[in-house]
């Protein structure tokens, strides 16, 4: 599958630059992500440079600290979830929201394969992984889908799932509504953006369900995606995200 470039009717800032990259990418695609400088052998994405400034977790038990610290400051005990699983602590203006950026936004969506890979040896080797029955990917609208080509979330899902040899059920969830971007609204304004915007569509009764999201910041996607979930009959929900983001 070869990346499109595409620009929307109302391009965001440096979107000149995007497209750049993209084209990059899609002559070079043996670089770096967040530096464009050629891979060697043994890099997958980004050279061992960029990735030197990411910042992983030291402990999955960290991550899921700071995730469940987070979604309760906002929801208190009205969103609760089985386990948490996040792969990295995102800061702005750094390499790794560069790379996410270039997977959600830039037509890069072999990244997503990268960080899917990473978080489902993350949540493998956590051990707590045997009582999931499934991956769920938090859904895009159809209409996001089609501009982006791609659900960066189901891309990053996949391996994921490979992973914990668990089957993904990537039409379980569907999008109501167009929502706006969560970029930049406050929480009350994220939870307000996603009422009713999901719909569970299949059968997960019973089920021991793992969404996965590319980022968590306020956890309202993830509350509004758990509750469609549950409400269609999912036993427990657990959650992973490549990155959580913490107002700085």
């Amino acid at each position: 599958m070869v990346p499109q470039l595409s620009v929307s009717a109302n391009p965001e800032p440096g979107w000149k630059e995007a497209m750049f990259d993209q084209l990059l990418h899609l002559l070079l695609p043996n670089v770096c992500a967040v530096c464009s400088r050629l891979l060697m052998e043994d890099e997958s994405g980004f050279c061992k440079s960029c990735r030197a400034e990411f910042d992983p977790f030291a402990l999955s038990t960290e991550g899921e600290g700071m995730l469940r610290s987070t979604i309760a400051a906002r929801f208190g005990s009205s969103f609760s979830f089985e386990r948490g699983w996040c792969r990295y602590l995102f800061h702005k203006k750094s390499p790794l929201q560069s790379a996410l950026h270039s997977m959600k936004y830039g037509g890069l969506f072999s990244l997503g394969r990268v960080f899917g890979r990473e978080l489902g040896e993350l949540v493998a080797a956590s051990g707590s992984a045997e009582g999931i029955d499934c991956v769920v990917p938090v859904p895009l609208h159809p209409l996001k889908k089609i501009e982006r080509t791609y659900n960066q979330s189901e891309v990053i899902a996949r391996p994921l799932a490979e992973q914990l040899e668990r089957p993904i059920l990537a039409r379980v969830l569907r999008r109501n509504h167009f929502t706006r971007s969560q970029t930049g609204l406050s929480a009350v304004e994220r939870r307000a953006n996603l009422e009713g915007a999901f719909k569970a569509e299949g059968d997960v009764r019973g089920m021991h369900v793992l969404l996965v999201d590319d980022v968590v910041t306020t956890g309202s996607t993830m509350a509004a995606a758990s509750g469609a979930l549950l409400e269609a009959g999912a036993a427990r929900i657990s959650l992973a995200s490549v990155a959580l983001a913490l107002k700085e």
